[in-house]
């Protein structure tokens, strides 16, 4: 993360803080008052929400900038696709996939700890979001990293181990692309799969 979006990012954290010790104050009250369910799980879902989003961008702060040795991997696969099936396959087929902010920013948290593992705890923070987290980092694994799942102190955590790709992923790439694609006919796509599977 830049200088300027780390400064942005602090920026929303200072002012959602205060609005999110007033939720926790409102839900503290609602709890004292012995208040009704309906209440007191909407007090817990403004103050759940709240939370994440805040939360979120004091992370986001403080995420180290890794984006040189994230954009040098997608290089490196696009290249790849580009070599293996320029000329045979669309351009749609052969785009590097997951590119967003997300995917970053994740990449980023594992790269700094490369070699150790991180809690999902941790990086669904981030996503602010439990499926969407575990989700996009199965994705970096997609792109041909070696993100490796484990229990780390009884706990779900994510281990990248070096930034080396393996390209042995690049047919699933076009595969999954194609397989994916609306706007041909079931034929067409067969016959794409298999020159992205044969080359």
């Amino acid at each position: 993360m830049t200088s300027f979006e780390a400064a942005q990012q602090l920026e929303k954290w200072r002012s959602a803080k205060k609005e999110l010790k007033r939720s926790y104050e409102e839900l503290l009250a609602l709890l004292d008052d012995e208040s009704s369910t309906q209440d007191l799980l909407h007090g817990y879902l403004r103050a759940k929400r709240l939370s994440a989003v805040a939360f979120q961008s004091l992370m986001l702060a403080s995420i180290p900038d890794h984006r040189a040795a994230w954009d040098a991997i997608r290089k490196s696969v696009g290249q790849a696709l580009d070599e293996r099936y320029s000329g045979l396959l669309p351009d749609w087929a052969i785009k590097v996939p997951y590119g967003s902010d997300t995917h970053r920013m994740l990449f980023c948290i594992l790269a700094e700890h490369r070699g150790e593992p991180v809690s999902a705890d941790y990086l669904r923070v981030v996503a602010a979001d439990a499926v969407h987290a575990e989700r996009r980092v199965r994705e970096l694994r997609e792109i041909g990293l070696d993100v490796v799942a484990a229990k780390a102190n009884g706990r779900d955590s994510y281990t990248l181990t070096s930034f080396d790709v393996d390209l042995d992923v690049i047919p699933t790439i076009a595969v999954n692309h194609i397989r994916a694609y609306k706007g041909i006919p079931e034929t067409e796509k067969k016959r794409l799969q298999d020159i992205a599977r044969r080359k």
